[in-house]
């Protein structure tokens, strides 16, 4: 990436200097900035592209060993910020490493308070960097899809078959440069989910937000780059060794079916699944219900996941671009065929809106969910669930933004009132 005309015993000996030299910095945005440009220069000029990874593996290997062998684990950033890791990160040596490493992960928890949000705000470092370098290249005005919906004068939404091959530019809430969608839709992925969620486990796989088939949301602001809201990743049928439903994390003991007779009605209603469901499901565990559900699918092409939603936008419109992305992403999914969306939700809103929904429904339930669990270290309880999309858009097309807000009020308040009952 860098183009330096000097020995590389050299190069790496004043890079290292350079970095150490941070350690007794203070964390100002251009010590910030020389920070990231020396880490990725080392990076490259020495091979160690998997930097972070190794750092963090590393340590969360050295924790669970620490732990007492019957303690739960928990995701990566409860384990990298529990009290067992604040007396091993930064001061034990990390073995078989170079020396550099300790130090890099002792300015990343100086720098951004621990080594996963360092590796985080990398990855938007060089999204970035790529993203100027090259501007000039990619900036020209590009044709536009002739699958792009209207919702208005300035929001339009559409599937992108491939994000990968899309050539044309846009503009995200994280950047002042424009950037190829694929760029842009990891960006927003890595700020919403990331950073914000602390879901650092998708450091792992953000090349899956750089590919596939897209949902996406975005707004005209004028001159020659749109401003991308949201996105969704749309995996079908005949990818679902790769479904996120199927990862062994959401196939343990720790999730609870939440199934009932009116749900399993609802499935065997909709004419996805083979008739007489209730007897060809398996119900002893989430991990076999799960798979005997997906045995009993006779309309693959109209059964999908979604995952990956990422909303972005100015903080005060972040409310209406989720209610506009759940309408639209829904009307687009049933309009192209796709009946049946497997979802994984953890926002208080969308499950307070789906369930009220569901309060109203005397026939097909727009939303089953079929498991849940509470995340431990967060307040938040995750659900495994099933979106039949054409009597979930019918709801979207009879309810306003105002009343969706009213019906997740509604439904706060029936919470409330259970839990003080």
């Amino acid at each position: 990436m860098y183009d330096i005309n000097i020995t590389p015993s050299y190069t790496q000996i004043t890079l290292q200097q350079k970095i150490i030299s941070l350690s007794a910095a203070q964390p100002t945005e251009n010590n910030k900035r020389a920070f990231m440009q020396y880490v990725n220069q080392y990076m490259y000029e020495n091979h160690y592209f998997d930097l972070f990874e190794k750092i963090v593996s590393y340590r969360v290997s050295e924790i669970h060993q620490a732990q007492d062998p019957e303690a739960p684990r928990g995701n990566l950033y409860t384990t990298l910020t529990s009290t067992l890791a604040e007396s091993i990160n930064g001061i034990r040596p990390i073995k078989n490493l170079p020396s550099l490493f300790l130090y890099i992960e002792r300015i990343a928890m100086t720098f951004y308070g621990d080594i996963l949000m360092c590796w985080a705000e990398f990855k938007a470092f060089q999204i970035n960097e790529q993203a100027r370098q090259n501007l000039q290249a990619h900036y020209e005005e590009q044709p536009v899809s002739a699958e792009m919906e209207n919702v208005s004068e300035m929001y339009r939404y559409e599937v992108v078959e491939d994000i990968r091959n899309d050539e044309r530019l846009f503009l995200t809430s994280h950047s002042p440069y424009p950037m190829v969608l694929s760029l842009a839709n990891v960006l927003i992925n890595l700020e919403t989910f990331v950073k914000q969620q602390h879901w650092y486990e998708m450091l792992y796989y953000l090349d899956i937000s750089a590919s596939g088939e897209h949902f996406i949301l975005y707004q005209d602001v004028g001159g020659n780059a749109p401003l991308l809201l949201s996105s969704a990743l749309i995996q079908r049928y005949a990818q679902h060794d790769n479904w996120l439903t199927f990862d062994p994390f959401f196939q343990t003991d720790s999730w609870t079916l939440t199934l009932s007779n009116e749900k399993i009605r609802t499935l065997e209603r909709s004419g996805i699944f083979s008739n007489q469901l209730k007897n060809k499901v398996n119900t002893e565990s989430v991990e076999k219900f799960d798979y005997s559900l997906l045995r009993a699918v006779t309309q693959k092409q109209a059964v999908c996941e979604i995952i990956r939603m990422a909303i972005s936008g100015p903080r005060e419109k972040l409310n209406h671009v989720l209610y506009l992305t759940l309408k639209y992403l829904t009307l687009k999914l049933a309009d192209i065929g796709l009946e049946v969306a497997y979802t994984i939700v953890e926002q208080p809103s969308i499950l307070g809106f789906y369930q009220s929904v569901n309060n109203d429904s005397n026939n097909i339930l727009p939303y089953v969910a079929v498991c849940k669990q509470h995340v431990a270290g967060t307040a938040l309880t995750t659900y495994q669930g099933i979106v039949f999309t054409g009597p979930m858009s019918q709801a979207f097309e009879e309810n306003s933004f105002r009343d969706y807000n009213k019906r997740i009020i509604s439904m706060r308040k029936l919470a409330r009132a259970s839990a003080n009952a």
